[in-house]
């Protein structure tokens, strides 16, 4: 029985989001004149709660400052894998927001809190661990034996502090300072000059000085605004950056309260409500009113850019993007082939005023996608990506085309190239662990390690955990150990998003093979609760029919 399902979050599979929606014009022109020729900002891509109060910003910059260091720890018990499969778990190191890095005697190298490692009998290991977050980093090496019945101790061996030791741990940048007696526009200076470099938090921290001289400063919002908005669509990559695009929203709404026609800071708020309106999409399988909500407001802004200027091209991309989004509904919402088709007239416009538009391109192709037009849509992407090669969305979604289509080696060959623009991409990691799966290799270690990575990237999406925990059960559904493992893994899940009625089934179906029958038919009344279609009721019954709960079952369901 075959537990594996591939399928992405949402009817638009969760990448129609950060993609490419990426506003060139937004940052044309929101500089002072003076300045307006010094510095060119580089070009970025495109929400939760849909408000435009000012948020609290925190008034100490990033930096070492008292923050406490990690400290690395670990612990490892037996799985029953030919007797030498070893269960590592990290999270009982110390720290916030920590990143993780195992590496093996072997050479392997894994990020994720809680690995899998399959040895290939008795030995003898020395796993070093690495964590990290803002404050400095931190390593434990700890001497971990499997013996010959399967049997796990571990000694510690050695550790030592990345702030003793100075072994170049993360470090975080040094605060901005403004120069003493400093003018709002030196220091605003400074602020484009960062921007323009890359350093978007001490661009941030130079316009909070900036905003501190010179309180109403609409240029100084607008481009703290831009700089927010860049910092969340690079974190976006790894599914993270909601609080970035709401502080977005904050500043380019202080600039439409001055002026309601600004163009930039239109474009900028719509871009960041859609990006919002991803960054919770992908902790909901089931999208509710709110989370659309972002998208109609994102439209609205779109709306008033293209009442100004009929023929503005990343209008009528956001336009149509968000209108994408919101014709193709979710499990919960049917889909609306009005919207859908209106959008596709935006997407037309655009392309037909520029040919040459990546955005316009792989906004058809997300239509395509919608539509089935598998070979539609690979094309579509293939011509945004010679457009803009350098964007690890469009191969990546040209992969997922191909995948659907079946040409599953052709995909994970895409995949490996979005992941060489972004290795730290994790969709892109995701969707390859599930193209991996449908090629059923007889070794499956590369899926995981792939799902593993994922979840090592942002541990909070609950579809990478879901993904995972299926993989391990798939793989070998006779081990007692890894089908534990992968219902732990389930409620984590399900933990995360309590939307994804489909876990419930999920566990009841490891469940049953566990023998825990009682648990299994628990989990299948809880899925019977939320389950949208006759067919997941019709399964949900035949498993507990199977499990002995209808004596009169009978083989004529549904």
């Amino acid at each position: 029985m075959r537990l594996f399902s591939v399928e992405r979050i949402f009817s638009i599979p969760g990448a129609v989001l950060a993609f490419g929606i990426v506003f060139s014009g937004i940052f044309m022109g929101f500089a002072p004149s003076a300045l307006a020729d010094q510095v060119a900002v580089p070009d970025s891509g495109f929400v939760v709660q849909m408000t435009t109060q000012e948020m609290p910003r925190p008034h100490t910059p990033p930096g070492n400052g008292s923050l406490e260091k990690p400290a690395a720890g670990f612990t490892a018990r037996a799985g029953s894998v030919t007797k030498s499969s070893v269960f590592f778990d990290g999270r009982v190191s110390r720290g916030a927001d920590l990143s993780c890095q195992w590496s093996f005697s072997d050479g392997s190298v894994i990020s994720s809190p809680t690995p899998v490692k399959f040895y290939d009998g008795p030995t003898v290991d020395f796993v070093t661990l690495k964590v990290a977050d803002r404050a400095g980093s931190d390593i434990i090496i700890r001497k971990v034996t499997v013996s010959g019945d399967g049997k796990v101790t571990v000694e510690d061996y050695t550790q030592g502090r990345s702030g003793d030791a100075g072994d170049g741990g993360i470090r975080a940048p040094e605060p901005y300072q403004a120069p003493p007696g400093a003018d709002f526009g030196q220091v605003y200076s400074d602020g484009m000059a960062f921007l323009a470099t890359g350093n978007l938090h001490g661009a941030i921290q130079a316009f909070d000085a900036a905003l501190a001289i010179q309180e109403n400063s609409a240029d100084a919002f607008l481009a703290r605004g831009m700089a927010h908005f860049q910092q969340g669509y690079l974190d976006h990559y790894a599914f993270d950056g909601g609080e970035e695009f709401v502080l977005a929203i904050n500043d380019f709404s202080r600039v439409l309260d001055q002026d309601p026609g600004d163009v930039n800071a239109l474009l900028g708020r719509g871009a960041s409500r859609v990006y919002l309106g991803e960054h919770y999409g992908w902790r909901a399988y089931i999208r509710n009113a709110t989370m659309f909500g972002y998208y109609d407001a994102a439209v609205d802004d779109f709306n008033r850019i293209l009442a100004i200027d009929p023929g503005n091209i990343d209008a009528l991309n956001g336009r149509a993007y968000a209108t994408l989004v919101r014709g193709t509904g979710n499990p919960a919402v049917k889909a609306d082939a009005g919207l859908v088709a209106a959008a596709k007239r935006d997407v037309d416009l655009s392309l037909k005023l520029d040919p040459e538009n990546p955005r316009g391109w792989f906004i058809l192709g997300l239509y395509y996608d919608h539509e089935g037009l598998f070979s539609q849509a690979i094309d579509a992407f293939t011509r945004a990506m010679e457009q803009d090669p350098a964007e690890p969305w469009y191969p990546e979604w040209r992969g997922y085309e191909k995948f659907r289509d079946g040409k599953y080696a052709d995909a994970i060959r895409d995949y490996n190239l979005a992941l060489a623009l972004h290795p730290g991409f994790a969709q892109a990691y995701n969707i390859r662990g599930m193209t991996q799966a449908m090629l059923m290799a007889d070794d499956r270690t590369r899926e995981l390690s792939d799902f593993d990575q994922a979840i090592a990237i942002n541990p909070s999406i609950s579809e990478f955990h879901r993904n995972y925990a299926l993989a391990l059960a798939d793989w070998k559904y006779w081990d007692k150990s890894l089908n534990e493992h992968a219902v732990d893994q389930l409620d984590v899940a399900l933990k995360l998003d309590p939307s994804d009625y489909r876990i419930y089934y999920d566990k009841a179906l490891i469940l049953t093979s566990l023998n825990r029958y009682h648990e299994a038919v628990e989990n299948l009344i809880s899925f019977q609760q939320y389950a949208l279609t006759s067919k997941e009721m019709a399964d949900s019954y035949d498993l507990m029919a199977y499990l002995g709960w209808f004596p009169w079952y009978n083989t004529a369901w549904g």
